[in-house]
């Protein structure tokens, strides 16, 4: 920063700032970007010009003049740092910035300017930080190591929080326990600091053991974080990224065969324990208990008449669910074991007859009085609670996340219809995304009609998805094809690519295990769609590419 300390602290406070608010605080993330056009704005004045103006000019003057002097000051500068900025020498920070231009552009064909600049705003720190970082100081070793350890333990306690909220707040949604930004966003950020620590643990450093001890305690908690919170997405990039890693080595180990071999077993062990896990989950999902039509009973203990579905196949638990069923008895039970009408709502807005329904279903018991009398005061809370199986509550949050999927998937088959259901309403996203590109393939709907587009493509289906549940594409590929059509989507990945290559980043260990957590991460969420995510996206693409001037080799 031509050599000016104080402005190199500041630089570097608010880099430490923003790293610090990317898993904790979306308010301090915009206070931090807020801080760093500060100083790219303080750096672009020129120290002589400020001088000559002081010193040629009496103490009135300067009163006088300081104002007006100062404006002039600061907009040469800005111009200085922009013709720096756009110069020829910084191409690959042009070409990764503008990912921001390609919906600039996009404002030329679109209808919604409210939206637009919604998006626009929300996108700007793609812009915004690769400006800076290109432009603006440096990051040595030194640094690096001391914002690498400030990053992973702001992420560490991010997750001391969640479990936090966890185990002594009343959660009815596991995604409500990531306070500060979605869980989603907040599992990108622990498999990006799981690769942080794996990286202190096994490459030579000057790290002590006990230290490494420290870091590999703490990359463990991170995983077993995911575990317990069942975060499906950042489990699968974890072990995506881990593969590719692990095929990286195979062929960079070509002379030492016992190394290679290791290697190739655990790329092809952990994703085998992986599907082997996955499949006997499904296997239980997919059970059904063999019911004798003729042998079934025809009224309940109390004399009430059963009625059984036998056109429906569903299952919970293998039970099927519409056997056994004495409405008007059932309802009369519960309305005396709980507060919680019949005919309402459980805690998750769901209509809890059909929890009861369901929950009775998957302990094996009739849905009837007696069934209801079974129930204890716990498995009566957890149905008010939205429980509808007996398995969410019993199994691991990991096992419970995967068989809610498999559940979902099946029900879908049977019925078309995906809403409520996380995982299967992408299918319809994706395929509603498709339709908007099938007409919109060359430059598509703009940057602000996103949202009337799908509207109107659902209409256009006749998706059997509910209203609420009727979003945007989940795919970030998707969402750019859908906005700028194939020129954008071509550009877009070209934007993504050419950077990292001229500069030789796939070399570097930190900024590959990124960019491939990203990748991951676009197939299945509109990943720099929101504040945090658009934050994170040109932060460590930034940081990594532009300010970080050495590489750490895999």
């Amino acid at each position: 920063m031509k050599g000016d300390k104080i402005l190199d602290k500041l630089f570097l406070i608010s880099v430490a700032m923003l790293i610090i608010a990317l898993p904790l605080s979306k308010y301090f993330m915009s206070v931090a970007e807020f801080s760093l056009s500060g100083v790219f704005i303080l750096d672009g004045i020129r120290k002589k010009d400020w001088n000559t103006f002081w010193e040629k000019n009496t103490p009135l003057k300067r009163i006088i003049f300081i104002i007006p002097v100062g404006i002039r000051l600061i907009f040469a500068g800005i111009y200085r740092k922009f013709k720096e900025f756009f110069s020829r020498e910084n191409l690959p920070a042009i070409i990764f910035s503008s990912i921001y231009f390609i919906h600039i552009i996009g404002l030329v064909f679109t209808t919604n300017f409210e939206y637009a600049w919604k998006d626009l705003r929300i996108k700007f720190p793609i812009f915004l930080l690769p400006l800076i970082f290109s432009t603006t100081g440096f990051i040595n070793r030194g640094r690096f190591k001391y914002l690498m350890l400030l990053f992973i333990a702001s992420v560490l306690v991010g997750t001391i929080i969640s479990l936090y909220i966890l185990f002594s707040w009343e959660i009815t949604d596991i995604r409500e326990v990531s306070l500060f930004i979605s869980h989603i966003r907040f599992s990108l950020l622990i498999c990006i600091a799981v690769f942080m620590l794996l990286y202190l643990i096994l490459k030579k450093n000057d790290y002590r053991p006990v230290y490494k001890f420290v870091f590999t305690g703490i990359l463990l908690w991170l995983v077993l974080y995911l575990v317990i919170v069942a975060s499906i997405t950042g489990l699968v990039i974890l072990t995506i990224t881990s593969v590719a890693l692990i095929l990286h080595l195979i062929f960079q180990e070509r002379r030492r065969r016992i190394l290679r071999f290791s290697i190739l077993a655990a790329s092809i062990i952990i994703p085998t324990v992986m599907i082997y896990y996955f499949v006997s989950i499904a296997k239980d999902v997919y059970r059904v208990y063999p019911v004798e039509i003729a042998s079934l009973e025809k009224s309940t203990a109390l004399g009430n008449p059963y009625w059984h579905d036998l056109s429906s196949t569903q299952v919970e638990n293998g039970y099927y669910v519409w056997y056994y069923v004495a409405t008007d008895e059932l309802k009369e039970a519960w309305n005396k074991k709980s507060d919680f009408e019949f005919e309402g709502e459980d805690r998750k807005g769901q209509e809890i007859k059909y929890t009861i329904i369901r929950f009775l279903t998957s302990k094996g018991y009739y849905k009837d009085a007696d069934g209801v009398s079974k129930l204890t005061d716990e498995e009566v809370s957890l149905i008010e609670n939205g429980v509808a199986n007996i398995v969410y509550h019993e199994k691991p949050g990991l096992y419970v996340r995967l068989y809610k999927i498999i559940w979902e998937y099946k029900r879908y088959q049977a019925t078309g219809n995906p809403s409520g259901h996380s995982a299967m309403q992408r299918f319809e996203y994706w395929k509603a995304a498709l339709g908007i590109v099938s007409d919109h393939w060359l430059i598509g709907v703009g940057t602000g009609d996103l949202n009337q587009s799908f509207e109107e493509q659902y209409e256009k289906m006749n998706s059997l998805l509910e209203e609420e549940f009727r979003w945007r594409s989940h795919n970030q590929f998707l969402a750019v094809f859908v906005g700028f059509g194939v020129i954008g989507v071509v550009w877009f990945l070209f934007s993504l690519i050419y950077p990292p290559v001229v500069l030789f980043k796939f070399y570097d260990y930190f900024y590959l295990t990124f960019f491939i957590i990203m990748m991951v991460s676009m197939i299945s969420e509109d990943t720099i769609e929101s504040q945090a995510g658009a934050t994170i996206f040109a932060f460590f693409s930034s940081f990594y590419l532009f300010l970080k001037n050495f590489r750490d080799p895999i």
